[in-house]
């Protein structure tokens, strides 16, 4: 689905309204089902967001029309994601996942096998069952890379035995399908290699435990699997041509870029949604609120020009680095519009309206995703001087 002048007309003008305007040509009804629930209720756990964006069909966003999906373009994903932001944090960071998992699964079989290949069973069963999929290639472990999976998968016939735990893993209590990184052991050809392996989520010998204690984002469903020698068909563990250490994979490298441009963009709606409330009141005078659009246009226009990239010729690695300066200037101009929308709506706002203190530290998280911006920014330092990007520090 190619982004059309349409699109954007649907949305008239104003503060999101291209981006409603983009959600609702491609999953009509889901932002007014959204628009009626108090964000209170949409961002508790087991809360109605995540049922009323399968019910739109939301899980085929990023699947390719001919796979039964909506297929939309990276632009148009961001923008979904901003407005999905506005209305539920929770939900747009949880279904970030899953979009980060079909998008990496997708450009592997489209760079791997056939368009009429077995492989694109599991993917066209995800797009016409409106399938949700966790993803998980972080592991909760300070310092660590992302790129040593704690997860084994050991070689047992026609099956691997897949052990270890994933925390956090957002859509833990929802997903229908896991997806994550894990370290393929034991007597198998293709042992010391990270793989990809799905899981459904009723397999035996999967366990949830909390992991998410804060409130914010609590809808997220980002908690810890546990898993004790889960049965996975071989077909379900695609190993890649990486070892713990080495250079990332190509599949890895687009899943990271995925994954910072559609983050980027939901902490964007984030802070949209407390400049909406100061539109709203009447707050501010045209100066301060003229700032405030400024600084999330100009951000919101940044993640449109990488995600366009994300899909062109572009070495992928230089689009993730990118992707990276792009994350690291918006993250601290989303706290500064979130903090000054703050101000402006004032004390009886935040006292009355338990809303806003619920988005501003919102907005906040963005800081806490991988990678590191201590860990990253001399790796984007090294980029400046004209070096290669250093994807070891995820």
């Amino acid at each position: 689905m190619a982004t059309t002048t349409q699109d954007t007309k649907r949305g008239g003008s104003g503060l999101l309204a291209r981006e409603r305007g983009v959600l609702e040509a491609i999953l009509p009804g889901l932002d007014a089902a959204l628009e009626q629930v108090p964000l209170a209720e949409l961002e508790q756990r087991g809360g109605p967001a995540l049922g009323a964006f399968k019910a739109a069909g939301g899980p085929a966003l990023l699947i390719p029309e001919q796979h039964g999906g909506i297929g939309a373009t990276p632009v148009q994903a961001v923008r979904v994601q901003r407005a999905l932001a506005s209305r539920s944090p929770s939900l747009a960071i949880a279904t970030n996942m899953h979009h980060l998992s079909m998008a990496s699964v997708v450009e592997h079989l489209e760079r791997t096998v056939a368009p009429d290949a077995f492989e694109w069973a599991l993917i066209n069963g995800i797009a016409a069952q409106s399938l949700l999929v966790s993803s998980a290639l972080a592991e909760g472990r300070s310092g660590v890379s992302n790129m040593k999976p704690m997860v084994r998968a050991v070689r047992a016939g026609e099956n691997y035995l897949v052990s270890g735990a994933k925390k956090p893993c957002s859509l833990s209590g929802s997903m229908d399908l896991f997806s994550g990184t894990v370290l393929i052991e034991g007597d198998d050809e293709h042992a010391g290699k990270i793989a990809f392996a799905v899981v459904p989520a009723d397999a035996d010998g999967i366990e949830r435990k909390i992991f998410w204690e804060s409130p914010i984002l609590a809808a997220a469903e980002s908690d810890e699997l546990i898993f004790d020698e889960v049965v996975v068909h071989e077909n379900l563990v695609v190993a890649m041509d990486m070892r713990p250490g080495d250079p990332m994979d190509p599949t890895l490298v687009r899943g990271w870029t995925w994954f910072e441009v559609l983050a980027i963009s939901v902490y964007i709606g984030v802070a949209s949604a407390l400049v909406e409330r100061v539109l709203a009141a009447g707050k501010g005078g045209s100066g301060e609120v003229g700032a405030l659009g400024a600084e999330l246009e100009a951000s919101m226009a940044a993640v449109e020009a990488v995600a366009a990239d994300v899909v062109s010729e572009i070495e992928p690695s230089e689009v993730l680095a990118r992707s990276l300066f792009v994350r690291y200037s918006v993250q601290e101009a989303v706290v500064r519009v979130a903090n000054r929308a703050a101000d402006i709506l004032g004390g009886i706002n935040f006292i009355r309206d338990p809303d806003v203190g619920y988005l501003v530290a919102a907005a906040r998280v963005m800081a806490f995703h991988p990678p590191s911006r201590t860990k990253c920014l001399p790796a984007l330092a090294a980029c400046l001087a004209g070096e290669p990007f250093d994807a070891s520090v995820f």
